[in-house]
């Protein structure tokens, strides 16, 4: 059986010759999560002639409330082997290059050429402003999504004057386990879902040339109270991308091997005398599952490091490593003996 796209050829901006662009087009998705289970849904059943997946995780069962092309059988499975066979479900004429692996300065630059648009869907910040450099570099439009618990956010680059990338925004990337991720944070399946499919109706827009692609616009969306804004996202003073001053080429993630190899320990036994822990989780977390250590919240620690006594050493903890090791980094970075319990509170027993 052969798909029909009846429906969306019926509209007067597609028509046959805008499916036959669509079916020509390759789309490259990092992500196959929470964000990118709707967007290979929707692009598989618009059309989209190929479309490149890259994701090293596998399937886990809490993955499942918010990233509806898996089921609980699969548990343990890649997750881009699974996108494949929900994507040729809907669709058999789709050509689907799966990559097992991760997104990295080794391999992006040649999977973002090799594509027409590239989609971020991933949860971290590296991968973001790694997509970021790479679609500058290769001239290619690339459409970020965030969320955060009811909360995201959308932006397109393009290499138009009207567009502005990540760095224009943010010229450094934020530390990874500083904003929380959906494993840290919580999030409602709907949300990342709902992001999802705008960045699917972002990228149709842009390869079939259709107005409303978010030009120098940031897009703000709370799903608690329904509300949206747009914000200006213009170009940084000085910004000729895509020969941007800011992106030379592409590079891994700050070498940690200048904090110090003792950045992580493994447990709280045996530590110094003068050694203080330090548990930066919410008040909320430490009022449900209370500990013996120091508490100064995440965001107020890392606002006021001049807490923290420059001649003591100290050790962060939180539910998971996760926000620790992140913290740790950065107090690391001023001059601060800090270190991260590897595993967090869970793994420590309290």
């Amino acid at each position: 059986m052969q798909p029909d796209y009846s429906r969306q050829i019926l509209l007067k901006e597609i028509g046959p010759q805008g499916q036959a662009l669509l079916t020509r087009s390759r789309v490259l998705i990092v992500g196959i999560g929470g964000l990118g289970s709707p967007v290979v849904q929707y692009l598989a059943g618009a059309g989209v002639g190929h479309l490149e997946l890259v994701d090293a995780d596998a399937l886990d069962a809490s993955n499942l409330h918010r990233q509806p092309i898996y089921a609980l059988a699969d548990t343990g499975k890649a997750k881009v082997e699974l996108a494949r066979a929900a994507i040729l479900a809907i669709n058999p004429s789709v050509a689907v290059h799966a990559h097992a692996a991760r997104f990295t300065p080794d391999n992006a630059l040649d999977l973002v050429r090799a594509n027409d648009v590239v989609i971020d869907c991933s949860d971290n910040f590296l991968t973001k402003f790694l997509i970021n450099d790479a679609a500058v570099l290769a001239r290619r439009p690339a459409i970020f999504a965030s969320v955060y618990q009811y909360e995201g956010q959308l932006q397109v680059y393009k290499p138009d004057p009207g567009h502005a990338c990540l760095r224009c925004l943010w010229p450094e990337a934020t530390a990874d386990g500083v904003v929380g991720n959906c494993a840290e944070a919580g999030v409602l399946g709907p949300v990342p879902g709902m992001l999802g499919s705008l960045q699917a109706l972002l990228t149709l827009k842009i390869l079939l040339g259709l107005p409303g692609q978010l030009a120098g616009e940031l897009m703000l969306l709370d799903f608690m109270s329904f509300s949206t804004t747009k914000l200006k996202a213009a170009r940084r003073a000085g910004c000729a991308a895509p020969a941007c001053g800011l992106i030379s080429g592409l590079r891994a993630n700050a070498d940690d091997a200048n904090l110090g190899p003792d950045i992580e320990v493994a447990s709280l036994a045996g530590l110094a005398a003068h050694t203080e822990i330090i548990d930066i989780r919410t008040a909320d977390e430490v009022a449900a599952a209370p500990s013996t250590a120091r508490h100064i919240a995440m965001h107020v620690l890392l606002a006021n490091p001049q807490l923290l006594r420059a001649d003591s050493d100290y050790v962060l903890v939180c539910a998971s490593g996760k926000r620790s090791l992140a913290a740790a980094r950065e107090l690391r970075k001023r001059g601060l003996a800090v270190r991260s319990l590897a595993g967090g509170l869970g793994r420590a027993g309290g």
